[in-house]
């Protein structure tokens, strides 16, 4: 683990302290003011407990994805590469870790079986919410980005060949763009689905879980300019070679 990790996870740690302590404080003395008790020593409890878990949960769940990041050069991943599949075990760990170790703190070893899987629960909840909003995010930016490189193929199109072969220019550039096959997509494809694979085995073979990662997006993105690319400097190649014709 290199400075900058250590240093982004001290940061991760103290703003997921900070959350959780502000977090409890609030319906602390939210309960206070309800049932009309000192609101002070509410809000003091409940920051505290809630700072507690907080740094509890963040510190294991940074030292499980320590580990997760670990193994990728085995699959040809980068070592500062997360994968959705990895951030869920994560949380789903660092929850049950944490909910035990406060349940029995708090309730003796009795509550550790029901701690850990209440909390276990929460945290494979919770992740999993905030990968598919990120999955819905990428996908939109994707598609944007798909959208304006699609335009840009239409306006080349028009200034090489006229507007009487646009839409057939237009469609050639767009079916050629979409399938023209990339080594470095399948290269990468291929290792994430091998991760994602392995993980989603081990967690439950139903579960709704699709590894993601924005490097992963940047890679189509970018593979789909360069066949655009390609295939403008072939049309002005060929807009030369007519004009060359004519003289």
């Amino acid at each position: 683990m290199n400075t900058t990790d250590k240093h982004q996870a001290t940061i991760n740690l103290a703003k997921g302290t900070a959350v959780a302590g502000l977090a409890g404080a609030t319906a602390g003395a939210t309960i206070g003011i309800l049932r009309q008790k000192p609101v002070m020593n509410y809000a003091f409890s409940g920051g505290l407990n809630a700072s507690l878990f907080g740094m509890t949960f963040i510190a294991s769940r940074e030292a499980f994805l320590r580990y997760q990041r670990a193994q990728n050069p085995a699959y040809g991943l980068k070592d500062s590469q997360t994968m959705s599949i990895d951030m869920l075990w994560s949380s789903t760990l660092a929850g049950a870790f944490t909910g035990g170790v406060l349940a029995t703190l708090a309730r003796g070893p009795k509550a550790l079986p029901s701690g850990s899987v209440m909390f276990g629960l929460m945290g494979f909840s919770g992740q999993w919410m905030i990968n598919r909003l990120h999955r819905m995010r990428q996908s939109r930016i994707l598609a944007s980005s798909s959208s304006l490189s699609d335009d840009k193929a239409v306006t080349a199109a028009t200034v090489a060949t006229g507007p009487t072969t646009t839409t057939t220019t237009a469609t050639t550039t767009t079916t050629t763009s979409s399938s023209s096959p990339s080594s470095t997509t399948e290269t990468a494809g291929h290792h994430h689905n091998h991760r994602q694979e392995e993980g989603v085995n081990m967690l439950l073979q139903v579960l709704p879980v699709r590894g993601t990662h924005m490097d992963d997006y940047e890679v189509k993105l970018q593979t789909r300019l360069d066949s655009i690319d390609k295939e403008m400097a072939f049309l002005q190649a060929e807009q030369s070679r007519r004009q060359q014709k004519q003289e």
